[in-house]
C-alpha cells in the first residue's frame, strides 16, 4: 500500500507571527495544508490570504480559549459555550456545553470562512475538545457536520498517535473507545487519517532545533501505509510570550528548511494535501 503525508501548519489566524510565518510556507509550497482559527485575533487577515491565493484550509474548530488574556468570542453567543467568550477552564465546556450549541458554533466557524470566498478542505480541533477526551460526545456533532459539508476530518485511525502523545502504550479501554469514535465516523461516511503526527513535548525536554528536527524527520521515516499528517504551529517570535513560543520558532525553521519534504521524496513518501480523500 502506498505512504501518503500531509504536512500542517497549525493555528492560522491565532496571531501576527503565526500568519507571516504560515503565510511564508504557503508562498513557497513548504507545508501542503493549514488550518485557519475564526475565533482568532488575525483570522480575517488569514482567509483573506487564503482567498486571494486560492488555498484551501481546515476549519479549526475552537470551542476553548488558551489564555485569559486572550479568550476567543463565541461566534454564536451561546451561553453554554461562555456566553461572550469561550470558557477557559475545561471543566466548564464539560460541565455546561449543550451539544447542540456546539453543532451551531461548527457551522459558524465554518461559515466565518466559506463566506469570505475562501474554502474549507477539512476540520480539526483546537485543543482535541471534540476528540471525546473531556467524556462529552462532541465527536459526533463534529462528524454530522463533516458528514453534511462532505469534508474528512483530523483524527487517526490507528493508536500511534495516542502513545506518542502520552509516551506509553495505551491501555485496551482506550483503544476500544479510540476505535468506537472510529467506527462513528466510518459508519457517516467521513474520512479520516491513518496517522497523525505532533511533537507533544514541552521545550525543558526539547532544548535545542536539533532534537526537535530528528523527532519529525524520524516520524517520516515512521510512515505506516495510507495517510499520515504531520501538523506543526510555525511562528516568528515573539518576545511577549514564554520559552513555550520558541518551540514554534524551530518548527517555523524546520518547515523553511524544506527537510521534512526532501526527507519524503527519499524514503518514497508522496506528500499530498487533504484532496487525497477525494481521489
Amino acid at each position: 500500500m502506498a505512504k501518503y503525508l500531509i504536512i500542517n501548519a497549525d493555528d492560522f489566524g491565532l496571531n501576527k507571527e503565526q500568519n507571516v510565518a504560515i503565510k511564508d510556507l504557503l508562498r513557497n509550497k513548504l507545508i501542503t495544508s493549514t488550518s485557519l482559527m475564526s475565533v482568532a485575533s488575525e483570522a480575517e487577515d488569514a482567509t483573506d490570504f487564503a482567498k486571494d491565493i486560492d488555498f484551501p484550509v481546515g476549519v479549526h474548530i475552537t470551542l476553548n480559549s488558551d489564555e485569559e488574556a486572550y479568550r476567543y468570542p463565541v461566534l454564536t453567543g451561546a451561553p453554554s459555550l461562555g456566553e461572550d467568550y469561550f470558557w477557559l477552564e475545561s471543566k466548564n465546556l464539560t460541565l455546561k456545553a449543550k451539544r447542540k450549541d456546539v453543532r451551531r458554533e461548527l457551522e459558524a466557524q465554518y461559515r466565518y470562512i466559506t463566506d469570505s470566498g475562501a474554502k474549507v478542505d477539512h476540520a480539526d480541533s483546537h485543543c482535541g475538545t471534540v476528540y471525546g477526551i473531556n467524556g462529552r460526545r462532541f465527536y459526533l456533532d463534529a462528524f454530522d457536520f463533516c458528514k453534511q459539508h462532505n469534508l474528512p476530518f483530523r483524527f487517526p485511525k490507528t493508536a500511534g498517535f495516542l502513545e506518542r502523545q502520552i509516551g506509553m502504550k495505551i491501555p485496551s479501554p482506550v483503544v476500544k473507545i479510540q476505535q468506537m469514535i472510529v467506527h462513528s465516523a466510518e459508519k457517516r461516511g467521513v474520512k479520516l487519517l491513518d496517522d497523525l503526527v505532533s511533537n507533544p513535548w514541552s521545550m525543558d525536554r526539547i532544548k535545542d532545533y536539533d532534537t526537535l528536527r530528528k523527532y519529525y524527520l524520524d516520524a517520516v521515516d515512521n510512515c505506516i501505509d495510507g495517510v499520515t499528517e504531520i501538523f506543526l504551529h510555525p511562528a516568528l517570535p515573539n518576545e511577549n510570550y514564554t520559552k513555550e513560543w520558541q518551540k514554534r520558532e524551530f518548527e517555523y525553521q524546520l518547515l523553511k528548511s524544506g527537510d521534512l519534504l526532501q526527507r519524503a521524496e527519499d524514503k518514497g513518501i508522496e506528500v499530498v494535501g487533504w484532496e487525497i480523500f477525494g481521489r
